[in-house]
C-alpha cells in the first residue's frame, strides 16, 4: 500500500468552529471529486490514531467561488481532538495497488510551551470542558 500526503493545514478560527475550508493550492478533486451537478458529497475518511471511520460531507457553493469545504462532520471531530486554531491536521491518501484508495486523516496538537507548561493544554481542557 502507498501512502500519500495530500496536505497539511494549520487550522484558522474558521476551521475549528464552523467548517474546514481546502487549501486550493492542493486540492486534489480527484480525491475529493463532487458529482457534477451535485453541491456535496460524503467522504469516509480513516482516522490514523484510532482507525475509527469518521463522516465528512465536502460541499462547495453554486454561485461564486467553488472553494469545497468540510462542514457535516468535521466540527465533530474537531471537539473530539480537541483542537484550536493552530493546531495542524494532515490528510493522506492511501492506495490499495488496485486504483482505489482511502483517505486518511492525523489531528497534530501543537503545544505552547512556557516555562514547562503546555498553555494550550489549558486552553483545550476550559474551552472543551465548557462544552459538554
Amino acid at each position: 500500500m502507498k501512502l500519500e500526503v495530500l496536505f497539511t493545514k494549520k487550522l484558522t478560527d474558521t476551521d475549528v468552529r464552523y467548517r474546514m475550508a481546502f487549501p486550493m493550492e492542493n486540492y486534489q478533486q480527484d480525491v475529493f471529486e463532487i458529482p457534477k451537478g451535485e453541491l456535496s458529497k460524503q467522504f469516509e475518511v480513516i482516522d490514523m490514531e484510532d482507525n475509527s471511520v469518521k463522516k465528512f460531507t465536502c460541499s462547495k457553493r453554486s454561485k461564486g467561488h467553488p472553494k469545497p469545504v468540510f462542514c457535516k462532520g468535521w466540527i465533530g471531530f474537531v471537539k473530539e481532538k480537541q483542537l484550536l486554531e493552530g493546531d495542524e491536521v494532515i490528510f493522506y491518501k492511501e492506495e490499495d495497488g488496485t486504483g482505489r484508495f482511502t483517505i486518511k486523516i492525523q489531528a497534530r496538537k501543537i503545544p505552547c510551551m512556557v516555562l514547562g507548561q503546555d498553555f494550550r493544554g489549558f486552553i483545550r481542557t476550559s474551552t472543551y470542558c465548557r462544552q459538554q
